[in-house]
């Protein structure tokens, strides 16, 4: 049987890492793509030769296009899609720099559609339709996004990434229904980052289990949505968010959960 082949673009800070050796660890074959080549040297370090690298951009047409004839020159095929798209700098509504907020909203969503349109066409014509729906495969192919906290909630001081992310995460939505007859599917992992925990101490009052969802769990949500396991999810968020969007108040701590 053919190992399926998974993309990784966009690595983040240690999720692309954490990405890459989840897929490797399952049996796929992975091929990760980033604009920033000391990225991809962290990624070589922690996976060794198993998995293959392409430096180029992940935000334009020609880029996913350029991705798509690498893995396809390399394993013939793709299968499955993870995207991490950039997060953006803080800044508030009244700060915004209108010309720049406009350049990382169409940047972010533009290659949150292209990525989609470019991948999809593959993974379409790689299915043959024996005629029999019965015999068809669960799935041609999957889409993953994996999103910040900021796609479902919003934080003062952050209105971009509130604002681009939510975005992403309503072309996710609206794909998941158009490629449903084909067997595509595309759904996101919205996770509470490390990064937030450290830039905010006081967020952990926020958080019921007390501490933000770690690489590793992400990535094997990425996994799961992914899988043949979950062929009949499509067009969802995973949050992993410790119980925060379902808590009204702060979570108050002994020095023994300090």
């Amino acid at each position: 049987m053919e190992k399926p082949v998974t993309l990784i673009i966009g690595h983040g800070q240690t999720v692309g890492e954490a990405l890459v050796l989840r897929f490797l660890d399952e049996g796929h074959a992975v091929l990760a793509v980033d604009p920033d080549a000391a990225a991809l040297d962290n990624v070589r370090k922690t996976s060794g030769e198993k998995v293959e690298l392409h430096h180029g951009a992940v935000h334009t047409r020609l880029g996913f296009r350029n991705a798509l004839a690498a893995s396809l020159e390399t394993y013939g095929q793709v299968n499955n899609v993870i995207l991490v798209p950039e997060l953006p700098e803080p800044d508030t509504l009244l700060g915004l720099d209108m010309e720049d907020f406009e350049t990382i909203l169409m940047k972010t969503v533009r290659a949150s559609v292209q990525g989609i349109r470019v991948f999809s066409k593959v993974m379409k014509e790689q299915v043959q339709d024996p005629g029999n729906a019965a015999e068809r495969r669960r799935q041609a192919g999957t889409f993953t996004f994996v999103l910040s906290l900021g796609a479902t909630m919003a934080q003062p001081g952050w209105f971009s990434e509130s604002v681009t992310q939510h975005a992403v995460l309503a072309v996710i939505k609206s794909a998941a229904l158009e490629l449903a007859a084909d067997q595509i599917r595309v759904n996101a992992v919205v996770a509470l980052r490390p990064r937030a925990e450290g830039r905010e101490p006081w967020l952990r009052d926020r958080t019921p289990v007390g501490r933000s969802a770690i690489a590793e769990e992400i990535a094997e949500t990425a996994m799961f949505l992914s899988s043949p396991a979950s062929s009949i999810i499509t067009g969802e968020a995973i949050i992993l968010d410790g119980g925060r969007s379902h808590l009204s108040g702060l979570v108050e701590r002994t020095e023994a959960d300090s």
